[in-house]
């Protein structure tokens, strides 16, 4: 038996086929042909590369049972009574201001919205784009969109609720309140069921585009970064997987709704299986590195292989794309380096860059922890997790164990995984543990995290400074 994971991303979509001992059989990826940097995606076209992938990976496989389809959040497709889109898709780094929104938010109050679905009242969530296409007699989020042509179910796991800003949490549904404040309506939302769940078989027209058996089974995915934990082994309160790609993102799993000054901080509360995960990301991180690598000329082999040994003299706020994400948006923010001289070389700076990367990351785990989510254990996927180098450095600053995942597609590997679950009966978390595949731990270098733990408190001062516009 194969189970298709499917990873829908921002440029980009995968499909991986998955055996029932975890090992990967065969992957197909299509980057949307779309120009770069547009915040708009055609539906018509993410389905054809969609199917396209899925096509293509069943192709080289036998024994396809299951596909489950995830993705990133914030981005929906609005459809009339026909199911005919309305709209392209506003990707989830698309401007999403609008006066309506800013308008919602003054009326019902950030904090009661924030105390509602768990998030800081801000336009990249979906309710802003929602309220510029008002009349539309539905809303899929993207995941659910692709389940929908696949099977002709509609629905959405929580994860992808919780990116609308009009999920309660606390009490596990939609919330009228905002709904209703937001002048829609709940029949234009999807069912909201658990991840994993089976939605039924292959429609005909989907079966025959894919070159697949009508008995495949759809089974509903989730978000990215959801089935990315799953995928890596998050699967108790301590647990966190860090993936490093063009952005940092750190997921850990803690098992009650954190405080106030939680949301303050723009940490997300998500539902995830028995318990509940957090967001801390910054969009500064991997592609930080690409800059360095685009700006200097240096490829990323030659940047490992030359890279300093040692902690560097200098300092970087790597705010290149400003401070996005957790703790702080401030979108106009830049990138700063503290203690040039004649003596710095390129090297140094690479190093100092993911230094101060990494440095953030930590800033993220500090904030965490005051808000009672204890980090013990952290696995490491993505690119960033490929480099030795950054992967010492962080295990140095973080003054702990880093496990990287030797997983590659931890996100289509979480998909399968849920497909699996869904036409076995057989927990996911059993089945994550027995495809689980991990390097060997990097320890920290008890002399350089003594270097570091001085350098963090002259980082955070820096951030201070530089938060409050003495820069």
């Amino acid at each position: 038996m194969v189970s298709l994971g499917v990873d829908v991303g921002g440029t980009g979509c995968k499909c991986v086929a998955f055996s029932e001992s975890g090992v990967q059989l065969a992957a197909a990826y299509a980057e949307y042909p779309v120009a770069a940097g547009t915040d708009r995606l055609p539906p018509q076209l993410l389905t054809r590369c969609v199917f396209d992938v899925i096509r293509q990976c069943a192709a080289q496989v036998e024994g396809v049972a299951v596909i489950t389809v995830s993705s990133f959040g914030e981005s929906f497709v609005p459809l009339d009574e026909n199911g005919e889109a309305l709209t392209d898709i506003l990707l989830y780094y698309g401007d999403g201001r609008n006066e309506a929104f800013e308008a919602l938010v003054e009326t019902v109050g950030a904090e009661r919205i924030a105390q509602i679905a768990r998030v800081r009242p801000d336009p990249s969530y979906s309710l802003a784009k929602m309220l510029l296409t008002k009349q539309a007699d539905k809303f899929l989020f993207v995941a659910g969109f692709l389940a929908w042509k696949l099977c002709g179910v509609m629905a959405s796991d929580e994860a992808l609720a919780c990116r609308s800003m009009l999920y309660d949490v606390q009490h596990r549904c939609w919330s009228e309140e905002l709904i209703k404040a937001a002048g829609l309506r709940q029949e234009q939302l999807p069912k909201v069921l658990p991840a994993g769940t089976a939605l039924g078989s292959l429609l005909p027209e989907a079966a025959a585009m894919l070159g697949l058996p009508e008995t495949v089974k759809v089974v509903l995915g989730t978000h990215d970064q959801i089935v990315g934990a799953l995928g890596a082994g998050v699967q108790q309160p301590g647990d966190a997987v860090d993936v490093c790609g063009t952005c940092e993102c750190l997921t850990p799993m803690f098992r009650d709704v954190p405080d106030a000054a939680f949301t303050a901080h723009n940490f997300a509360c998500v539902p995830y299986f028995d318990g509940f995960v957090t967001y801390a990301y910054n969009v500064s991180a991997g592609s930080v590195v690409r800059w360095y690598r685009d700006a200097f000329g240096v490829g990323y082999g030659k940047m490992d292989e030359t890279c300093p040994q040692h902690p560097t003299d200098l300092l970087i706020l790597p705010f290149l794309q400003g401070m996005g994400g957790t703790p702080d948006v401030v979108p106009d923010a830049v990138g700063t380096i503290v203690g040039l001289t004649t003596k710095t070389r390129l090297p140094d700076i690479y190093r100092a860059v993911l230094e101060g990367i990494t440095y953030e990351l930590r800033y993220n785990i500090e904030l965490l922890t005051a808000s009672g989510v204890q980090i013990r254990q952290i696995y490491a996927a993505g690119g960033g997790a490929r480099s030795a180098p950054w992967m010492q450095i962080k295990a140095d600053i973080l003054n702990c164990p880093v496990t990287p995942v030797a997983a590659e597609e931890t996100g289509a590997l979480g998909s399968a995984v849920l497909g699996f679950a869904a036409v076995t009966g057989e927990d996911a978390f059993s089945i994550a543990r027995r495809f689980a595949r991990y390097g060997r731990p990097v320890e920290p270098n008890a002399e350089h995290a003594a270097i570091y733990e001085e350098k963090y408190e002259t980082y955070k001062a820096l951030r201070r400074m530089y938060r409050k516009g003495k820069h």
